[in-house]
């Protein structure tokens, strides 16, 4: 969910991974990964690629279906977005991918029933 949303703001943009790791401060290979799903962005790469393409963190972790920042809603959601991630971060590597996965897979839930 969120590599297909990085993946398709990178594509409208017409720049390369390469371009954008550039821009974000990460490896080619790591915006690789986070398109494929292979590895979760950091709190801090996911804010730095809201921030590149103007748009918010919940929009890329499909929380919301609206790009557009609305400054007070983002400051409320980015404060809680940033403590669950801090929590997350802070676990070892494979316990924070399986919370990552997690809690992706809670938000798809979410979304689902909500359209049901």
């Amino acid at each position: 969910m969120i590599g297909e949303k990085i993946k398709e703001l990178r594509k409208n943009s017409k720049i390369t991974q390469e371009q954008l790791g550039n821009a974000i401060g990460v490896s080619k290979m790591a915006i690789s990964y986070f398109e494929k799903g292979k590895k979760s962005p950091g709190r801090e790469s996911l804010e730095k690629i809201a921030d590149y393409f103007g748009v918010t963190t919940d929009y890329l972790l499909g929380r919301s279906e609206d790009p557009e920042l609305n400054e007070e809603e983002d400051k409320v959601v980015s404060e809680e977005g940033k403590n669950i991630m801090a929590i997350i971060e802070s676990l070892p590597e494979d316990e924070r991918k399986k919370a990552w996965e997690q809690l992706e897979m809670y938000v798809t839930y979410m979304q689902n029933k909500k359209n049901d």
